[in-house]
């Protein structure tokens, strides 16, 4: 009861965030995404779009919650700057579109790339952006959202900026911030590609009828989602066949997912 009548109001970095977050959607969709909208988009697991790991980084980084930038700046002024970068204080912004030791100018550049494929025009994307990708949808000529391309937009997304947020902690923890043992580019390209070919296959997997039942995905929207990047050349570590007609639901019948959803 005690805890009840606690006044529960929202934290101001919260709230500018969140501010932030609604002032990107509306400017890259012209649509105004409301609060609570933005805070369902990370919990919800509908067709399979975020993913877990994400929607925690997200909700995460809505309340300012990681140790980065300001919050060592009474506490350790070294780990305040980003030194490779000669940044005087790192942020999740810099991080994201500014460092050059967290591969996101390299990550950027091939989930561009991946998207040109659709011959849609990339957007720009921010930070704010990312944590209201939940609510960002890829609209036709006439005004009509196409399911596929916004499965697909959302999850070029989501897998590059957590990506660049692994590497990132990589470097810093793992590496011990050696500037010898940044990420290379082809390391960086391995793991997007491996990233991103993993969700094709859970795609491909949850279309099973047999091991989801009325909750597995429609091969169509499957199909609509990677056209066009599962073709290319460039990406031959996606295989043709997940998208191919009259294969996609037979093979995921013969292939259980591993784990709890087996």
């Amino acid at each position: 009861m005690i805890r009840l009548k606690k006044s529960k109001g929202e934290r101001r970095r919260t709230a500018a965030q969140i501010e932030k977050t609604k002032a990107a959607v509306l400017g890259a969709t012209g649509t105004e995404a409301k609060k609570e909208t933005i805070w369902k988009s990370l919990r919800k697991r509908k067709k399979e779009t975020l993913t877990q790991k994400f929607g925690a980084f997200a909700w995460k980084s809505l309340h300012g919650g990681y140790k980065v930038g300001t919050y060592w700046k009474h506490i350790d002024e070294d780990r305040l700057k980003c030194q490779p970068c000669n940044a005087d204080t790192e942020s999740m912004e810099h991080i994201m579109h500014e460092c050059r030791v967290s591969g996101q100018e390299t990550v950027w550049k091939i989930a561009k790339e991946a998207w040109a494929l659709t011959g849609i025009q990339w957007p720009e994307v921010t930070f704010d952006l990312i944590l209201g990708i939940g609510t960002v949808e890829i609209k036709g000529r006439r005004g009509k959202m196409r399911d596929g391309r916004t499965r697909l937009f959302q999850i070029i997304i989501t897998e590059s900026a957590y990506l660049i947020w692994l590497l990132r902690c990589e470097w810093r923890i793992s590496r011990e911030q050696n500037t010898a043992k940044i990420h290379t580019v082809q390391e960086i390209t391995a793991r997007w590609r491996k990233a991103v070919t993993r969700r094709l296959r859970l795609d491909w997997a949850l279309t099973s009828k047999l091991s989801f039942g009325k909750k597995a995905l429609r091969a169509a929207e499957v199909k609509r989602t990677w056209t066009g990047l599962s073709d290319d050349r460039n990406f031959g570590t996606l295989r043709k066949d997940f998208t191919g007609e009259g294969v996609l639901v037979d093979n995921a019948i013969q292939r259980r997912p591993p784990g709890r959803n087996r």
